[in-house]
């Protein structure tokens, strides 16, 4: 590595902490009273709004770092003796990584190898945008033994609609990508300079990527993992006010925990939380309180004493790799179904995790430069705002009927929920509001009665977990010269959002037009085929939630016909870029 590369790490990690301590006082000055959401495979998310002031200081504090930041780039180019040799050395500081992902851990929810702390424990974790938080099962990760481990006071939560989960928040290695080549024949094929095959960014793709210090929770309650399914944890993709932690320093002091920090997790027992310190009033914690004690695994009493205890936020794993400079601001998703593909009652699990269509990428730092994952050209989505990917729903129609207008969010909910609809891939299914779900109901009914009597007995979510026979979607059908699995009887479903179009201008700089986009879900998607056992099939959209605020979750339904690019360098909140995936 060159002199100047050595010089920027610092600077870097000095702009990551700065914009951390920037995130903290906003913490401070306003701590989040939202509850988080309910996914429909009981995942869920939340994102603090930044106070204009505090955003103000953060661009101008960025503004200063990365003036220092290139100031250091001029003299390492100043005193270089080959200039070209440090710009080859900057760009390949940022690259992307190119992950693997499988469908087979969470029930269709698509996870990513990672391997955590000095010991490189693998661990399952599911992609979603849908929050911020990098968590781990205790046993998977086995923090006894991981020599880079700094724990501290701080602690997390989340809770669900369906489960939840707490414990320790500590600092440990990460690193991806260690064996990620072997899942990539185009990049094997490419690996000979002297071949018409060779990708020079594929490779460079699969090579390992270490971030040091990076922020874990970790949960040892065995009750708690169960919010996982049979993956290890969540990594959280999501903006950085999502990702809380609490500060416990004057618990622990006032009854003299030891060690001094929340791990090891001093509130798995019975009774070890003190109601008192919790409801921080005047009574003491002595053998008559016990009956009012309790632990961590009460999760809405642990909620309130945790609500009581300073908030500091937490710079999250996808943030720390682009302030360290080693991904762009961006990544790229690419998935094939939303519920997981079981060809044959005898296939091992092993078998299953192989098949094609259980598999997809995670691309961090990427990037339109992965054309091997898609064809022709992008549609753009606004990113209205960064609480989740908050996007604008103008309309949903069915087939070529007339659009739907999708209905705005209620005011009550503006401050909370910022918009109609999310993009998340951490949900395996599509919620439409009432009124959408009606219409999606209508416009079946417009083209066969029969469709909606399939249909609306999975607005029972359990049915998801017992399907329909396949044969069903079929019947009254002729298949002569159609594929047995061949739904094109079925309407596709179009959704269409706030976006933009850019015009390319040769001799100025590019002009970019708001435009209405739509992004279709085709009925291959909706509907679920082989799953959850080989001849059924289950519906992938259900109708809107108890008390849910009109806003759309649109999950992977809506996005496994696409290579999708969450592009959060664009604009003040981002965009998202979906392209037709290529056929290969």
């Amino acid at each position: 590595m060159s002199e100047q590369g050595n010089n920027g790490a610092p600077l870097a990690e000095e702009k990551a902490i700065l914009e951390e301590q920037a995130l903290n006082q906003q913490a401070a000055i306003q701590a989040s009273e939202d509850d988080h959401h309910q996914h429909l495979l009981g995942h869920c998310h939340h994102h603090n709004q930044m106070q204009q002031h505090l955003e103000d200081a953060k661009q101008n504090l960025a503004s200063t770092v990365n003036s220092a930041l290139k100031a250091e780039v001029a003299h390492a180019t100043d005193t270089a003796t080959d200039s070209d040799a440090v710009i080859d050395t900057v760009s390949s500081q940022t690259r992307t990584v190119k992950l693997p992902l499988v469908n087979v851990f969470a029930k269709g929810g698509y996870c990513v190898q990672m391997h955590l702390g000095s010991e490189g424990r693998p661990a399952n974790l599911i992609v979603d945008t849908g929050s911020s938080t990098l968590v781990v099962k205790k046993q998977v990760y086995r923090p006894h033994d991981d020599q880079l481990l700094q724990s501290g006071p701080f602690a997390q939560q989340v809770i669900y609609g369906a489960g939840g989960w707490d414990g320790p928040l500590v600092h440990t290695k990460v690193s991806v990508s260690q064996d990620g080549l072997k899942h990539d024949l185009l990049a094997q094929d490419s690996l000979d300079k002297n071949t018409t095959t060779h990708v020079p960014h594929l490779n460079l793709a699969h090579e390992p990527l270490d971030l040091e210090g990076c922020p874990v929770a970790i949960v040892p309650s065995l009750e708690h993992q169960k919010t996982f399914a049979d993956a290890d944890g969540i990594l959280g993709l999501a903006y950085y006010g999502l990702n809380k932690s609490y500060d416990l320093s004057a618990y622990i002091e006032e009854h003299e925990i030891k060690p001094a920090s929340t791990f090891p997790w001093p509130f798995l027992e019975p009774n070890s939380v003190c109601p008192a310190h919790s409801d921080h009033d005047a009574k003491s914690c002595d053998g008559s309180d016990e009956q009012e004690r309790f632990s961590g695994e009460d999760l809405k009493r642990f909620r309130k004493f945790l609500k009581k205890q300073p908030q500091q936020t937490v710079v999250p794993y996808f943030t720390r790799l682009n302030n360290s400079g080693l991904t762009n601001n961006r990544f790229a998703f690419h998935s094939k179904r939303s519920s997981i593909h079981i060809a044959k009652d005898d296939y091992t699990q092993e078998q299953i995790a192989a098949d094609p269509l259980n598999k997809g990428w995670l691309i961090l730092g990427g990037g339109k430069e992965h054309t091997e994952l898609y064809q022709g050209k992008f549609k753009t989505i606004d990113v209205i705002h960064n609480r989740y990917y908050n996007v604008k729903l103008y309309s949903m129609s069915v087939g070529d009927q007339a659009p739907v207008a999708a209905p705005a969010l209620q005011e009550k909910y503006i401050p909370s929920h910022k918009s109609n609809a999310i993009i998340d891939t951490g949900v395996s299914g599509i919620l439409l509001t009432n009124l959408l779900y009606e219409a999606m109901l209508q416009g079946f009914s417009n083209v066969s009665e029969a469709f909606v009597e399939l249909v609306t007995p999975f607005k029972d979510i359990r049915l998801q977990e017992e399907g329909i026979d396949m044969t069903e979607l079929f019947k009254g059908r002729d298949m002569t010269g159609h594929h047995p699995n061949d739904l094109s009887h079925w309407p596709t479903l179009h959704f269409t959002f706030d976006g933009e179009i850019t015009n390319e201008c040769p001799d100025k700089e590019n002009e970019v037009i708001d435009k209405a986009i739509t992004i279709s879900c085709k009925p291959e998607h909706y509907w679920q085929l082989n799953s959850p056992s080989p001849g059924k099939a289950c519906f992938k959209i259900l109708s809107q939630l108890p008390r849910w605020p009109n806003q759309c979750l649109l999950g992977t339904p809506l996005l496994n016909d696409y290579y999708v690019i969450f592009d959060r360098s664009a604009h003040e909140t981002g965009v998202i870029r979906f392209a037709e995936q290529s056929d290969s």
